[in-house]
């Protein structure tokens, strides 16, 4: 028990002793048993504690419900899985029920669909018939408005090209004159750059010669460039520096009719594209149309021949609507006859005269009336809304209640770098809800429970119990090393983790009017921890 007697002093009863705590944080040292703390723990504590990866959440609140009877009702949400659990048998039942209504649905929707494309495929088998009939005077008719159509198209693009004949040859033979002329110039400046070289060669080789008698192909070099074999080397080379000089003028010339002829082509040659263009095609339309006219008709003779003994007889009903053409009526004859085909058919019933068991599929469907008739408790979902209202409302509070122990046992966690997160899960029957915990070291790797290192572990029960009295507003917080399993019983651990935990109680403000004591069964401590004041008691 625990007694206030001042603002500044605490009484605890431990067993018969009195022991008068004065200080915040206070460690009383000694050797105990746990029945003598029973007021201060509760034993689903230490049921958690055997597995801490999935925590019962019965267990959970009956932990709280031990530090404040007001939520002890929490328990309640539980109920909803019960709620779940049965109006899943009675979904069951309606599916079953569905499942029955379904089959004889489909047993109806065959027989439709059996009696719908049985019909269908003997009117089709009729349109086939009338389609032959009629197809080859439609083919007839139908060459006859193709070759009419091919000769207007025919007439008509000879129409349009006789416009543009005229203006298209006129810009063809400027271009083609004009390329000509090109080739003219090139050939010209060729011609006019080699006696220019040859002057230059001649000069070369009379600058290397000596004086000396001259050959005969010299002479006729000399003789073709205009230049006199009589006169001296001097002469000859400011001759041939002449005919050099004016072959280059005259090349210079040819050069500006050539750029000037290129004008003019850049002129007229987009002029000239759109008349070349418009005339070719029109020229290829002519052609592709005479060339199909010929083979229409050619096969329209042909088919003139063949069937010159043949009757065009229509009866009324053949022209009292449109005639599709016998492949299309083919195509779909194909998809009636895969329909009826691939008609689903349940074994028990006969698949040779199908429209016989309409009495039985009429008899299942009475029984399927009687059944709803009869069955409405196990059929239909009668609810206490205010009730599940109420399993509602406190799993809202049990939620928000866990979201709360999840933030103030992350506060201590997070001094060794570690996080927990607590989801709501259910077994795998669905019939209890639990925790599941899941741990994040470091901010970033995932571990789960089992995979925390022994200190790790201690450090979170610890934590968890302490959250627990946080929780609840506990001002008094009394913590034993004997509310843990003998497995976490280990000194060292368990008093680095006093020695991290109190300093977030000096500086977290929600924290700041909570004060520890510490009942260490059996447990010395080496090292003082500051701040933390020591009681050693003899009590057994």
């Amino acid at each position: 028990m625990i007694l206030l007697i001042n603002e500044n002093r605490t009484e605890i009863i431990v067993g018969e002793n009195k022991i008068f705590i004065e200080d915040r944080y206070t460690l009383v040292q000694g050797k105990f048993k746990l029945n003598q703390f029973h007021e201060y723990y509760n034993d689903d504590y230490l049921k958690i504690q055997e597995n801490l990866d999935l925590i019962p959440v019965e267990k959970f609140i009956r932990v709280i419900s031990n530090e404040s009877n007001s939520l002890s009702g929490l328990i309640n949400f539980t109920k909803i899985l019960d709620l779940l659990s049965g109006y899943s048998k009675i979904v069951e039942n309606n599916l079953e029920i569905y499942l029955k209504f379904s089959e004889n649905i489909e047993i109806l929707h065959t027989l439709f669909k059996l009696i719908y494309f049985s019909t269908k495929k003997k009117t089709l088998y009729k349109e086939l018939e009338l389609s032959k009939i009629r197809k080859f005077s439609s083919d007839i008719l139908a060459t006859a408005d193709l070759m009419k159509s091919l000769t207007e198209s025919i007439n008509n693009n000879k129409v349009k090209l006789s416009y543009i004949e005229e203006d298209y040859y006129q810009r063809k033979n400027q271009i083609d004159q004009i390329k000509k002329d090109q080739a003219t110039y090139e050939t010209l400046i060729q011609d006019q750059s080699q006696i220019k070289k040859n002057c230059f060669d001649q000069i070369n080789k009379i600058t290397r010669q000596l004086e000396g008698s001259k050959t005969e192909n010299e002479s006729e070099s000399f003789l073709r460039l205009g230049i006199d074999t009589n006169l001296t080397n001097s002469e000859k080379i400011r001759a041939l520096q002449k005919r050099a000089k004016d072959t280059q003028y005259e090349i210079n010339k040819i050069r500006l009719r050539s750029k000037q002829s290129q004008a003019e082509f850049e002129e007229l040659s987009p002029n000239y594209e759109i008349y070349r263009i418009d005339y070719e095609e029109i020229l290829e339309a002519i052609n592709e149309d005479e060339k199909k006219l010929r083979q229409v008709q050619k096969d329209y003779e042909k088919a003139l021949r063949e069937n010159k003994e043949f009757e065009f007889g229509e009866p009324k009903e053949l022209l009292s609507r449109p005639i599709r053409p016998s492949l299309e009526i083919e195509q779909e004859l194909n998809n009636v006859e895969s329909e009826l085909d691939n008609l689903w058919y349940p074994a028990n019933l006969n698949k040779k005269n199908f429209p016989s068991n309409i009495p039985i599929i009429t008899e299942k469907f009475k029984e399927i009336d009687a059944i709803l008739t009869d069955n409405h408790e196990i059929l239909n979902i009668n609810a206490n809304e205010e009730e599940i209202e109420e399993f509602f409302e406190n799993f809202r509070i049990f939620e928000n209640l866990l979201k709360n122990f999840e933030n103030i046992a992350n506060k201590f966690l997070k001094t060794i770098q570690l996080q927990v997160q607590f989801n709501l899960v259910t077994n795998q029957m669905n019939t209890a809800f639990l925790i599941k915990t899941n741990f994040t070291r470091n901010f970033k790797i995932k571990v789960s429970y089992e995979n925390l290192t022994t200190p790790e572990k201690i450090f979170f029960i610890i934590s968890f119990f302490i959250s627990f009295k946080v929780l609840l507003n506990s001002k008094k917080i009394v913590f034993s090393n004997l509310f843990i399993l003998p497995i976490y019983n280990k000194g060292g651990s368990i008093y680095r983790t006093i020695r991290k935990i109190i300093p977030l109680f000096e500086t977290d403000e929600n924290l700041s009017d909570a004060s520890i004591i510490l009942l260490m069964s059996n447990l010395t401590l080496k090292k003082d921890i500051e701040k933390l004041k020591i009681i050693k008691v003899n009590e057994r």
